[in-house]
């Protein structure tokens, strides 16, 4: 603590004014920046501790966009019109340091940059009290508002819009996140940029499953959610929808007798077999799991990718009935011509097999043989 500092709360001890001797905390590369420049004019960091959030913005995009390091003499030309370059004259810094200090925030940041983006001042209001924690997202900050392309003005009507702080999360999430569901509601509903990059591969994944995905029809469905949007139940109720899965690679993407399920048929074929089939949709839409009918057996087939290949791993009739041993034959011989791996469970043989009841409850099967049960 300097003694500009020190002499500060001496002299102010007894009284303690609310809101005159009470300061709002500063840390991160800010702090360590005013402490730099403390040692070039004492009484810079003490200033800073009094000023108000935007006067401190302010200066963060001035030192953020290289005025202080790079480029003081053009800061102090456009400051007050001079340099002092006389011999006794302060260094660089102590006459940036003492020219801020004089400053409005406005005129910082005027003096800080060749063009001023008309929205940055109301931006740097919605920064507050803590600024944004590296100097480089003031930069990015300062580019999005200053840009002339048609993405980066889209982005800028949003970060205006805004009616929330500024921090570095928001910025990142605003930068990031698809413009077709790129709203205030969305941005301010999303956490960080690590969930902006998760909705923007499910947006992905929307438009290449779902034919009705586009950027009109994306944007009304997160418009429909509201303050309650949630980048996961988005997706999920766009996935339900999807009706161009990829095929599977295998002759029965072809068969004219088996009919493939795809989450937006899901509930008419479930209504249809009595069952639950519907509740597979997030399933089908990913690929972990493919469903196909077959009219003429009356049954729904499960298959399961696996490291050999698509499996059969379930045959389910209507109402979930039990299904015959002839069906799921009659199954395993359709299905096996068409490219898929059918091995039908078995009972276990052998005299401890009939002494050991219900063993395979206990045992954690990678597939279960669903509506399948094991005969002899």
């Amino acid at each position: 603590m300097t003694n500009h500092l020190i002499e500060h709360f001496r002299s102010n001890t007894a009284t303690n004014r609310p809101g005159k001797d009470w300061f709002s905390p500063l840390s991160g590369w800010l702090l360590s920046t005013l402490v730099a420049l403390e040692e070039d004019c004492g009484g810079t960091l003490l200033f800073a501790y009094k000023a108000g959030p935007l006067w401190r913005n302010a200066v963060a995009v001035a030192v953020a966009t290289g005025n202080l390091d790079h480029h003081p003499e053009t800061f102090l030309l456009r400051a007050h019109g001079e340099v002092d370059e006389s011999r006794d004259a302060p260094s660089l810094r102590a006459q940036f340091a003492a020219a801020i200090q004089n400053m409005k925030p406005q005129h910082i940041v005027e003096a800080a940059l060749d063009v001023l983006p008309p929205s940055l001042c109301g931006s740097l209001k919605k920064v507050g009290n803590e600024p944004l924690t590296t100097a480089q997202a003031y930069k990015r900050l300062v580019d999005l508002l200053g840009s002339t392309n048609a993405e980066d003005r889209a982005r800028r009507r949003v970060l205006e819009q805004v009616n929330a702080r500024l921090t570095d999360n928001l910025l990142q999430v605003i930068e990031t996140v698809d413009l077709a569901v790129l709203t205030p509601t969305v941005a301010t509903s999303i956490h960080d940029a690590g969930e902006a990059h998760r909705l923007n591969a499910r947006l992905r994944a929307i438009r290449q499953l779902c034919s009705t995905a586009n950027d009109q029809s994306l944007r009304e469905s997160a418009d429909a959610m509201g303050s309650n949007f949630n980048a996961g139940s988005f997706a999920r109720s766009w996935l339900a929808r999807a009706d161009r899965l990829e095929p599977l690679g295998l002759p029965i993407d072809d068969a004219p007798d088996v009919t493939r399920i795809n989450p937006a048929k899901a509930e008419d074929w479930g209504r249809r077999f009595r069952n639950c089939v519907s509740s597979y949709s997030h399933e089908m839409a990913t690929g972990a799991s493919a469903f196909f009918v077959i009219e003429a057996l009356s049954v729904i087939v499960v298959l399961r990718l696996t490291d050999a290949g698509w499996m059969l791993v379930g045959v389910h009739t209507h109402g979930n009935g039990p299904v015959a041993r002839a069906v799921v034959e009659a199954v395993k011989d359709r299905l096996s011509g068409l490219g898929v791996l059918c091995i039908l469970p078995i009972k276990p043989k052998g005299p401890a097999a009939s002494a050991i009841s219900g063993f395979r409850r206990d045992i954690d099967w990678e597939f279960d043989f669903e509506g399948m049960s094991a005969w002899d």
